[in-house]
């Protein structure tokens, strides 16, 4: 009886560690963009919390060697947002420029609405996009 409840105890602990490794190794995914995360943890983040790839110019850069780990955590403020999101009261918006791709960044939601109206509603003669 003894040692019948010592192996089932046994067998209870190498499934709790085998669980905990299993939570631990995909919580702490490792990644370069944020396609590489899971749904549950969308976002490619570096050691300071900043979104990866980092942008260089207009187009994000994979290819700077940043490795980073995939999170849930949502952008603030001003924050470079693509497929991370944004905290309650923002959105993820790309605001319309006359020059190529400028990132999606976390913006006021009422603004963001706003803008995404107007842009909408937008047509010669009486509104024009950037040149």
């Amino acid at each position: 009886m003894y040692i019948q409840k010592m192996k089932y105890f046994i067998v209870l602990c190498i499934l709790g560690i085998v669980w905990c490794t299993n939570y631990h190794l995909r919580r702490n995914t490792k990644c370069t963009i944020s396609h590489d995360c899971p749904s549950s943890a969308p976002c490619c983040r570096d050691a300071n919390n900043q979104k990866l790839p980092h942008q260089l110019g207009y187009f994000p850069s994979p290819l700077d060697g940043a490795v980073g780990t995939c999170s849930s955590v949502l952008g603030k403020k001003g924050d470079v947002c693509d497929s991370c999101g944004c905290e309650s009261g923002y959105k993820c918006y790309r605001p319309v420029s006359g020059r190529c791709c400028p990132p999606m960044r976390c913006y006021n939601a009422t603004w963001v609405e706003q803008q995404q109206h107007y842009w909408a509603n937008c047509n010669p003669p009486t509104c024009f996009y950037p040149p």
